[in-house]
């Protein structure tokens, strides 16, 4: 079902009364997420598309920021968020914003948070090649990059397609916006459960998020690119099951995820 928010959305219905927010990564749409709507079939799901994505308008302001102020105003009253990538850093963004109102928020190989010097240097020698070279070739050659394994074939293709399908100009912006956005304040202002699963290799060093705040929980995936919820989706349902078992007090889940 399609929604009429400002944002594009669409409402997948489970049985939990506690809805899951599912928020995509650079250059997707919300068919990014489908695989973790259907990992956990048994709560509803509600998956947008991201300013200058997919289906929902261009904007002005791109940020981190207005990502999460977008997504907020499309979001249910109560939800747990979940962010792949640049997708993470909304979905921190929105838990420090509005803890009245997310129950806890689940990070898939987040974006950098924090960022080191060789992630920054990483990044900035990306940035410099989207503003040199054809955007929409980089993100092809990237998104082909972030694999470790085999996936469903048809349907990574199809994810592919949508991510060179986005705007030039968007692709550019909104990978300056990932680098510029500091997400220091947000772990420090996080006052709700926060489930961040990681790579063989992340970009933020688990360990730190954990240091940062008390509310954070960790977890890894063995044998995956970044690309999780294509590559290692059983490993990430069940940690995001134990999660909601072992934090059900303080998320206020119904608890029959946990099974």
């Amino acid at each position: 079902m399609t929604g009429t928010h400002r944002l594009h959305i669409v409402d997948v219905p489970g049985d939990e009364a506690l809805p899951f927010l599912l928020v995509h990564g650079w250059c997707c749409s919300h068919e990014a997420m489908l695989p973790v709507a259907e990992a956990l079939p048994e709560a509803p799901h509600r998956l947008v598309d991201l300013l200058g994505h997919g289906q929902s308008p261009k904007a002005a302001d791109i940020s981190i920021p207005a990502q999460a102020r977008a997504v907020l105003d499309a979001a249910p009253d109560r939800f747990i968020v979940v962010g792949h990538s640049m997708g993470g850093q909304i979905a921190l963004e929105i838990a420090a914003r509005a803890p009245d109102r997310v129950a806890g928020a689940v990070l898939l190989d987040a974006a950098h948070i924090v960022a080191t010097d060789k992630v920054r240097a990483t990044g900035e020698g990306l940035m410099r090649q989207l503003d040199a070279r054809d955007p929409v070739e980089i993100v092809g050659a990237f998104a082909r990059a972030q694999l470790a394994g085999p996936v469903d074939a048809a349907r990574y293709d199809r994810l592919v397609e949508i991510m060179t399908r986005t705007d030039p100009q968007v692709i550019r912006e909104a990978f300056r916006q990932i680098l510029a956005w500091n997400g220091a304040p947000a772990l420090a202002a996080l006052a709700r459960p926060l489930l961040a699963i990681a790579i063989d290799k992340p970009v933020n060093r688990l360990t730190d998020l954990a240091r940062a705040s008390r509310h954070v929980t960790t977890g890894q995936v063995a044998a995956s690119g970044h690309m999780v919820q294509y590559e290692a989706m059983d490993q990430v349902a069940a940690m995001i099951r134990r999660w909601l078992t072992v934090k059900a007090e303080a998320i206020g889940t119904a608890g029959r995820l946990d099974s």
